[in-house]
């Protein structure tokens, strides 16, 4: 199951503000080691960094990195604020909440430009829009902000039944609204043989970044060409890594034997469908203070957070470089 939420904030306070990065070791001349736990398990979600190693291009900025899977019992903000990685992924939201929580971390990219989140239904069931939701059954994960935000924006209302990581119940019942990603989930549909329709909470106007990478402010502070050379490797990884289907074989095998689990079609799958909603912007990682201040606004109306957060304490784009999403997709092998 791919998962929506990131790990909890759970213990963080506890940590303690003097773990809140990594040791600021001199500079060597030999290749710097760098690490990032990544959002979950190797797979074509995490293919850009894999890429990134493929090409030798964290080798060219003088960087010797360490990809760690993520999982359902890993908090990236807790490994990352305790210096036990450089670098994590998350989503925007959990980003806003550490920062309330007083944990110092920051966004420095953005992967995916629009998020994909949403949910879907099946195509013959006549639902096309928000509106025709209204009243069905959503199974969704307890305390995503996203299906609250559609009741508020498009003022409808429906029942919620937890979202336990199957969507058998949702392949058997023609009315049924079911969250998840137009990757994993739908894919799981189409295997099964049901043709769906999907909706993204960003359509209805709630669109946080997502597989933010953030690292400390005190890494970030301590080290910022560390930080640039790290992203402009990722950034032109995943650049490669969505245009040069040769390259995406070679690191979809990769990802394979990193998560033997993997089931490469899915793999496939999510490659090709992930593509638009990480070049949507234009250019890879880019980041708004308009977006970031969206999004604390909707928390704040959602009663996710408290009034006050400053939206420019969450990120910054000082290390990240320019790097143009490509404009040729090619088809999956």
């Amino acid at each position: 199951m791919k998962r929506l939420l990131t790990a909890a904030l759970g213990g963080l306070l506890a940590l303690g503000l003097a773990a809140c990065g990594t040791s600021a070791a001199p500079e060597s001349t030999g290749a710097e080691p760098v690490s990032v736990v990544l959002g979950w398990y190797p797979t074509a979600e995490s293919g850009g960094f894999y890429a990134a190693e493929e090409q030798g291009l964290f080798a060219q900025q003088g960087l010797d990195v360490d990809i760690q899977p993520g999982g359902p019992q890993v908090s990236q903000t807790q490994v990352v604020a305790s210096g036990r990685a450089d670098f994590g992924l998350s989503d925007a939201t959990t980003i806003a909440n550490a920062r309330a929580a007083g944990i110092p971390i920051v966004a420095v990219a953005a992967l995916f430009q629009e998020n994909p989140v949403g949910v879907m239904v099946h195509a013959d069931s006549g639902a096309a829009d928000w509106k025709d939701l209204a009243g069905r059954t959503w199974y969704v994960q307890t305390g995503q902000l996203g299906q609250e935000w559609v009741k508020r924006s498009q003022g409808i209302d429906f029942t919620t039944a937890a979202y336990n990581g199957s969507i058998t119940t949702f392949l058997h019942d023609d009315a049924a609204v079911q969250q998840g990603w137009p990757t994993n989930e739908a894919y799981q549909a189409q295997k099964e043989g049901v043709r769906t329709r999907f909706l993204s909470y960003a359509s209805a106007g709630y669109d946080p970044y997502n597989d933010v990478v953030f690292t400390t402010q005190d890494f970030l502070r301590e080290h910022p060409d560390r930080v640039r050379a790290f992203l402009d490797a990722t950034m032109h990884g995943w650049s490669a890594y969505m245009s040069d289907t040769a390259l995406a074989e070679k690191v979809n095998t990769t990802l394979q034997q990193e998560n033997p689990q993997l089931d490469p079609a899915a793999n496939w799958f999510a490659w090709d469908a992930q593509r638009k909603f990480l070049t949507a912007g234009g250019t890879l990682g880019a980041m708004t203070a308009e977006r970031w201040s969206t999004l604390v606004d909707q928390m704040t109306q959602l009663g996710a957070l408290q009034p006050g957060l400053d939206p420019a304490s969450l990120f910054d784009t000082s290390a990240l470089p320019t790097v143009p999403a490509p404009t040729t997709l090619p088809p999956a092998p």
